[in-house]
């Protein structure tokens, strides 16, 4: 029976791509979470593009370039800690 759970939270992100941009506050480092990421199925990346699935960046307001593509393209820019609560 876990088995199958843990099966289906590593699928929680699966097909998902995340870039991730800005300052971390909850994870150490970046490392630490794209481990975080793909240990749930996901996939990261360096650049903004219509394939894209979310956008990490803890200041949903910058005016980064990475901000500006995603909401061009209208995707999603989520916190790190919304990140955890999907995830959960």
């Amino acid at each position: 029976k876990e088995k199958e759970i843990n099966s289906e939270v590593s699928r929680l992100l699966k097909d998902k791509v995340v870039v991730i941009t800005g300052k971390l506050t909850t994870f150490k480092n970046r490392n630490e979470l794209v481990e975080y990421i793909e240990s749930f199925g996901g996939k990261t990346t360096s650049s903004v593009s219509a394939n894209l699935s979310y956008l990490i960046n803890n200041d949903i307001n910058s005016t980064s370039s990475k901000n500006k593509t995603a909401k061009q393209l209208g995707i999603k820019i989520i916190t790190e800690d919304e990140l955890i609560e999907m995830t959960k």
